[in-house]
């Protein structure tokens, strides 16, 4: 009984001692169906997502300067790079572009030490300071329940 291929649609009749077949055996295919079954594998099972991630970062580690030695070999990689990313730049408006996992809401504001005087207070001596740690949180933070009554600033 002969089948679809999933990937290029070409007929083929598949091995008895794999019932389920749905790729030819064509390179292309068989690549395919391996890329869809990691796609399904990352999204479903957090072991294997997980052990991905350590052998990519342990690759990584143990490979610091491939993409510094890459890109000095490729020199059109990083001219055709560089205009891409212009145009990529132009469409979100010249707006900063920074990590996935980075966040900014916009706030000049960081969390850090500050120096908290007095206004105005320059020139005068023993003047009193404080140093004060200041902890910025996102909007979405969950108030303590007794600070509840706290207002948002905005």
């Amino acid at each position: 009984m002969e089948r679809r291929c999933e990937h290029c649609g070409d007929r083929f009749i598949p091995r008895p001692n794999v019932p389920g077949q749905r790729y030819c055996s064509k390179i292309e295919c068989q690549k395919a169906r391996r890329k869809a079954w990691r796609k399904r594998k990352l999204s479903t099972d957090g072991d294997y997502r997980s052990d991905q991630q350590d052998a990519q970062k342990r690759w990584r580690e143990n490979h610091r300067d491939y993409w510094r030695r890459y890109r000095a070999a490729h020199p059109l990689y990083v001219e055709r790079n560089r205009v891409l990313q212009k145009e990529r730049n132009h469409r979100r408006g010249g707006r900063v572009i920074a990590k996935s996992d980075a966040s900014d809401d916009g706030s000049p504001m960081r969390s850090g030490y500050y120096r908290l005087m007095v206004v105005g207070g320059e020139g005068i001596a023993k003047s009193d300071e404080y140093l004060v740690k200041l902890d910025i949180l996102s909007g979405s933070y969950p108030c303590p329940s007794s600070l509840c009554d706290c207002k948002q600033v905005t």
